[in-house]
């Protein structure tokens, strides 16, 4: 996939009742009133238009606030505005800025993001190795977009060994992501049953032994 993630509007917003103009109201209050972490929802709705007009002015601002304040959400979603350049100039270099700040402080999606970065070239050297890396970090915290990128490394021994046992347990892995579309699915399946043509039936089972054995923070095939 390869693509960078951008905080999803579930995650800031799910855990708050009411409408999305109450929670907009509500955030904007407690951004002027100094809360970083309000600060960054309040810009990520102000860019999708999420209980507001959409306003990509006043994203940019609140999501630099929050940002500024240390708030590991508003950089990654700050960064991803200069990746994309979207609202600002486009700029590898600020963008991984961002990301590398959020990572800091363990934020899946912005290690997802590093993972990107490395893997693209995109204001640093290519580096495979490095991207896996990332890659894995966040696929640790049960970040889907990277377990799937993982696999897709691990598949072709891109960074590191090709390892079809450890593709096959991140692919089925990221399947059991429900916000996942149709055809995403249909992708991952596809890429499984690939896979398996190429694999013994006692890796195939070790592959979903690993997979149903995983926990978030937790890798089975790492330990002795």
């Amino acid at each position: 996939m390869l693509q960078a993630q951008e905080l999803s509007p579930g995650e800031p917003f799910g855990s708050a009742n009411g409408s999305p103009q109450e929670i907009f109201r509500s955030n904007l209050r407690e951004a002027k009133r100094g809360n970083a972490q309000a600060m960054g929802v309040v810009g990520l709705m102000y860019r999708r238009g999420l209980g507001c007009p959409k306003d990509q002015a006043e994203a940019l601002e609140w999501l630099e606030k929050g940002a500024q304040k240390g708030d590991a959400d508003a950089e990654n979603n700050l960064g991803f505005l200069y990746f994309q350049g979207s609202g600002v100039k486009q700029d590898d270099a600020e963008a991984l800025k961002w990301f590398r700040k959020a990572a800091a402080q363990g934020l899946a999606s912005a290690e997802g993001n590093l993972g990107l970065m490395y893997g693209r070239g995109s204001g640093v050297h290519k580096d495979y190795a490095l991207a896996l890396e990332w890659f894995k970090k966040a696929a640790g915290q049960d970040d889907s977009d990277s377990q799937v990128n993982l696999a897709q490394m691990l598949s072709l021994g891109e960074g590191g060994p090709q390892d079809y046992i450890e593709s096959h347990k991140w692919f089925s892995l990221a399947l059991k992501d429900h916000s996942l579309e149709s055809s995403q699915v249909s992708e991952l399946r596809n890429d499984i049953e690939w896979l398996e043509k190429h694999m013994t039936g006692k890796q195939v089972a070790e592959a979903r032994k690993r997979a149903e054995t995983w926990k978030p923070g937790e890798d089975p095939a790492d330990k002795p």
